[in-house]
């Protein structure tokens, strides 16, 4: 009895995890997020315009991403297929995050 009571717990706590991993306000939130890294590389980088061209189309497509979560076919999307978006989304992040740290100084002078 208290085997089962356990396994419902943990399948019930699996569902919710689930849910809000592929909720559309987390994939919005994602996607702003990114945007504002983005946009925060760009201004780290304020000569490379190969760099400005690539941070501008992460911008535009996140801006897309945020209108589709709030559109009813996004949450037809299959499990599987926003899971994919997610992971790909925190690959961005990720990726953003590397390249702002990586940054050379905007100064020679030490802070």
């Amino acid at each position: 009895m208290i085997g089962w009571f356990k396994r419902r717990i943990e399948t019930y706590k699996a569902h919710r995890k689930l849910a809000s991993q592929t909720d559309p306000r987390a994939f919005k939130r994602m996607a702003m997020e990114i945007r504002d890294l983005a946009l925060l590389a760009s201004q780290l980088n304020p000569r490379e315009r190969d760099i400005h061209k690539l941070i501008r189309s992460v911008i535009v497509e996140m801006e897309r991403l945020s209108e589709l979560a709030d559109r009813p076919e996004f949450r037809k999307l299959s499990t599987g297929k926003k899971l994919l978006l997610r992971q790909g989304l925190q690959e961005s992040r990720e990726q953003l995050l590397e390249s702002i740290e990586s940054a050379p100084s905007p100064t020679q002078t030490l802070q």
